[in-house]
C-alpha cells in the first residue's frame, strides 16, 4: 500500500489533478515546506535563480503585428530582452493584423504547453477575440493599447494586465503644441491610423478637442496611413494636389510621420511641423535632426517589457488588484529641446531598464515600475461612449483605483524616466 507521501508525490506529478497552474504551484508549495521532495520541473517549468528567489520562468510568446514595422519591432525587442532578464525563453508571433490567425496562434500555444502570451492587437474586434481565446485555453494574456470599450480585465481573469498610453489626452496635447508652433494657424494635414483601432479613433478625438480653441487652423484629413510608412507616404501624397499650401502634419504614429517626412524629401517641401506618436528611436532621430516636431514617446519596448514581467509576476502567484489590471502608462512630449537627452538616456541597443526591479515577485517590498503606471477609471475613460456590446463589469464598484495610483506613484523612484516623472502623461 502506497505511504501518504508518495501518494502525495504521485499528485503533485498529475497535471490533470489541478484546474491550474497556479494551484498546483501552491500544492507544491505546501509540500515543499513539509519536507516532500516533488520538484517544480513536473510542471514542465523551468526556474531561474534570479532576483531574490527562485521563481518559475515558463516560455512565453510575444504577438505582434508585423516585425515590419519600428513601433512593433522595439516592441518585440523590449519583451524579449525583459524576458531574458527574468530567464524566461520567448518566441514572437506575427498575426498582420489578422483575427484568425491571432486565433491560430492562441490554439498553438495551448499545443506547445504555453502558459502566456503578451502582446498588441491590431483592432478591437482581435483584442477581444485574442483574450477571450485566451481565456477558454487558460492561458495568461496581457495586452496593451486596443481593447473594446467598456470590455475590461474584469471580464476574463486570465487577462492580468491592459497597459496602454492615454491617448486622447496625450493627442490633444501633441496638437496643442502643433497648432502654436505654426503659430495658431493655417492648413493642417491629418493622417489617421487604421480603422477599428481604439489608438486611431482616441488620437483623432484628441486632435478634435484641441481644435476647437484654434478657430484659425483648418484640418484635411487623408485616406488612412494604416500604421505604416509607405501607406502614409501614399497617402499624404495623394491628397496634397487637393490641399494647397500647408503648414503642418498631424500623423498618428511614428512609422506614418516617417513616412510623410519621406514624401517631403521627395518633393523637396521644407519648413513644415509633423508630429507623430510612439516615441519610434528613428523619429526621435528625426526631431534631434530637425525633421520632425514632436512625438510622445512611450516607449514600445518598455510597454511590452511590463507586460511580460505581468505574466511572470502571475505565473509566480502574484494577485494583482482590477485596477493594477487595467492601467494607464506615461507618454513623454519629445520636442527639439529634449530630443538629444532622450536619445542619450533611453534609447540604447539594451534599454536601460531593471526589468528584475520590476517584477513584484522578486522584490514584493521593493518592486519599482520605472514609469508613470496609472490606473484607469472606465467610467472616465469612456465618458460618453455607449454601453452596446459591453457592459462595465460590476465589479468595478470596489475597486479602490485612488489606492492604487497612490501605491505606483511611490513604487516609481528609479529609471531613466525618473528624470521625466513630472512630465509623463497618463
Amino acid at each position: 500500500m502506497a505511504s501518504t507521501e508518495s501518494r502525495i508525490v504521485d499528485i503533485a506529478r498529475d497535471p490533470s489533478f489541478f484546474p491550474s497552474p497556479l494551484s498546483r504551484r501552491a500544492f507544491l508549495s505546501v509540500a515543499g515546506a513539509a519536507g516532500l521532495a516533488v520538484g517544480l520541473s513536473a510542471c514542465g517549468d523551468d526556474s531561474t535563480g534570479k532576483g531574490k528567489g527562485k521563481s518559475v520562468a515558463s516560455k512565453s510568446w510575444i504577438q505582434v503585428t508585423t516585425l515590419s514595422n519600428d513601433f512593433f519591432v522595439a516592441f518585440n525587442e523590449g519583451g524579449k530582452q525583459a524576458m531574458k532578464a527574468l530567464g524566461v525563453e520567448v518566441a514572437s508571433l506575427e498575426d498582420q493584423g489578422n483575427v484568425n490567425t491571432a486565433l491560430g496562434q492562441i490554439g498553438t500555444v495551448k499545443a506547445a504547453g504555453g502558459k502566456s502570451v503578451f502582446g498588441t492587437p491590431a483592432t478591437e474586434a482581435q483584442a477581444a477575440a485574442v483574450t477571450k481565446a485566451a481565456q477558454a485555453a487558460g492561458i495568461l494574456y496581457a495586452s496593451s493599447y486596443t481593447a473594446p470599450p467598456w470590455y475590461t480585465p474584469a471580464d476574463a481573469d486570465k487577462w492580468v494586465r491592459f497597459i496602454t498610453p492615454m491617448s486622447t489626452k496625450i493627442a490633444e496635447a501633441t496638437a496643442r503644441a502643433l497648432f502654436e508652433e505654426v503659430g495658431g494657424s493655417g492648413t493642417i494635414i491629418h493622417v489617421p491610423g487604421a480603422k477599428g483601432s481604439s489608438a486611431d479613433d482616441q488620437r483623432t478625438a484628441g486632435l478634435n478637442a484641441a481644435l476647437a480653441d484654434f478657430p484659425d487652423i483648418e484640418i484635411k484629413t487623408a485616406s488612412p496611413g494604416n500604421w505604416t510608412s509607405e501607406d502614409a507616404r501614399k497617402s499624404f501624397t495623394n491628397i496634397l494636389p487637393s490641399v494647397g499650401d500647408f503648414v503642418g502634419v498631424f500623423a498618428q504614429n511614428d512609422s506614418q510621420a516617417a513616412g510623410v517626412i519621406a514624401a517631403l524629401d521627395a518633393q523637396g517641401i521644407k519648413g513644415k511641423a509633423v508630429t507623430g506618436f510612439d516615441g519610434n528611436q528613428q523619429n526621435v532621430q528625426y526631431i534631434a535632426d530637425g525633421k520632425q516636431f514632436l512625438t510622445s514617446a512611450t516607449i514600445g519596448g518598455l510597454t511590452a517589457g511590463l507586460l511580460g514581467v505581468t505574466t511572470f509576476d502571475a505565473l509566480n502567484g502574484v494577485e494583482f488588484s482590477l485596477p493594477e489590471r487595467f492601467m494607464a502608462q506615461g507618454a513623454l512630449l519629445v520636442k527639439p529641446d529634449s530630443a538629444a537627452t532622450v536619445l542619450d538616456t533611453i534609447y540604447q541597443d539594451q534599454l536601460p531598464f531593471d526589468w528584475s526591479a520590476m517584477s513584484r515577485s522578486l522584490n514584493p517590498d521593493s518592486w519599482d515600475p520605472q514609469t508613470v503606471l496609472n490606473p484607469i477609471d472606465p467610467e472616465e475613460y469612456y465618458q460618453g461612449v455607449p454601453q452596446d456590446e459591453y457592459t462595465l463589469n460590476k465589479a468595478w464598484a470596489k475597486a479602490d483605483i485612488a489606492g492604487v495610483r497612490e501605491t505606483y506613484d511611490a513604487a516609481f523612484k528609479s529609471g531613466p524616466l525618473f528624470a521625466f516623472k513630472s512630465e509623463l502623461v497618463a
